[in-house]
């Protein structure tokens, strides 16, 4: 009988797409490193969850109070692995992480942590003072003259307490796979050397055939299409330079079109629909509904001129789509993923300049598509192999561990 391996980690089934394209492929990734395992997601909608990728859903562990935490505990006996799935969870939920490989660990479960990013700041909602315990450390900063920062103090120790104990967690599991170098080096940093270089699980996604396509392609398919994504968790600090640059770039050419591509088609939806409002050329402008499938987005990417987007999966599906694109920083996750293309972002959230966002499309646009084809295969072909060699890694990792426990 094959291992039975539990997926998780992430706050999956929370409308969140590129997280949706993270565990669809990692489920991927484990049927062919593991093919005779049952692999089982804990995610908000088990039950839609199981239907799509054919596992068995679990409910989500470790996002609602310390309930969640016991019936993980519980779920345990019926697993032989835990694998901590993609995306930045490490440094979104750090105290989650640490407490769920630690359980699994201490259950005798095996862990994993697959593909994640790991951000240069862990998530300030872990470590940030609030209430009470915030005015006492602020009493304290004044009665020092402002010679001492003790909310800074407190909240350094806090971070650093929390990073120890992630490192801790990690030293305790059997393979440890990053998706980018950056993040590798954050993990040294916290006092964690033992990670292998993989890359985003959703790099292995595959695109919809083109009867998923939604109307609006084919409305538009004489037409310049920029697909656009703002995320709705950081929105720009000023969205009326932003939509300004986006007016010039439409006003540019008469045949372009912005196609705005919610990654989270409740959050970001809704922000978009009032960003786009604002526009001046707004009868140019179209918003993406009722389009939560990573695979129908990718495939929209896909005819698209060009995409801009803070949203980091929405440019790894332009990627995979080969479709020129331009980032918008929120965080190194979006600088790390244009890195691997020789990009810089066009600006960031805090200040995008609007001089410098429409010059790079006017050049992207203006660019044969066929060069950054090329690049992508590239690039694209160098990530395949590093997950191919991370994929041999855990297999080897996760044997070894089998046979001693044999």
């Amino acid at each position: 009988m094959g291992m039975r391996i539990l997926l998780g980690g992430i706050p999956l089934g929370c409308d969140n797409v590129g997280d949706e394209a993270i565990i669809a492929c990692t489920v991927g990734c484990f049927r062919e490193m593991f093919p005779d395992a049952a692999l089982a997601v804990s995610t908000a909608r088990p039950e839609a969850t199981a239907a799509q990728l054919q596992v068995e859903g679990m409910p989500l562990f470790g996002f609602d109070g310390e309930k969640s935490f016991r019936e993980f505990t519980a779920a345990l006996r019926d697993f032989d692995l835990f694998a901590w799935a993609g995306a930045t969870g490490l440094s979104d939920y750090p105290a989650v992480a640490v407490r769920l490989l630690l359980r699994a660990q201490r259950a005798g479960v095996r862990t994993v942590v697959w593909n994640v990013g790991m951000n240069e700041q862990l998530n300030p909602a872990f470590y940030q003072a609030r209430g009470r315990r915030l005015a006492l450390l602020q009493a304290a900063s004044r009665l020092t003259g402002g010679h001492f920062d003790a909310v800074g103090a407190y909240e350094d120790l806090l971070s650093r307490r929390i990073e120890a104990k992630l490192a801790r967690a990690l030293r305790g599991c059997d393979a440890v796979v990053v998706r980018d170098r950056p993040s590798r080096e954050q993990l040294c940093r916290i006092g964690y050397d033992g990670a292998t270089v993989g890359a985003d699980s959703a790099i292995c996604l595959r695109s919809a055939g083109e009867e998923r396509l939604p109307a609006v392609v084919g409305e538009w398919q004489s037409q310049a299409i920029i697909g656009v994504c703002i995320s709705s968790q950081q929105p720009p600090a000023d969205p009326v330079a932003l939509s300004s640059a986006f007016d010039r770039i439409l006003a540019a050419d008469n045949h372009r079109r912005l196609l705005f591509m919610p990654m989270n088609p409740v959050t970001d939806l809704a922000w978009m629909r009032t960003f786009s409002a604002g526009m001046r050329l707004r009868e140019k402008t179209r918003l993406l509904e009722n389009c939560p499938e990573p695979e129908v987005i990718q495939a929209v990417a896909g005819r698209c001129r060009l995409v801009i987007s803070s949203r980091l999966h929405l440019l790894v599906l332009a990627a995979n789509a080969h479709t020129p694109f331009l980032g918008i920083s929120r965080g190194s996750k979006v600088d790390n993923f244009l890195a691997e293309f020789g990009q810089r972002p066009v600006g960031c959230v805090e200040d995008c300049d609007q001089e410098q966002l429409t010059a790079a499309a006017e050049a992207a646009l203006q660019a044969p598509r066929e060069d950054f084809r090329q690049l992508s295969q590239v690039v694209h072909n160098r990530l395949e192999q590093r997950l191919r060699e991370a994929a041999a890694a855990v297999q080897k990792a996760v044997a070894a561990t089998a046979k001693g426990m044999g």
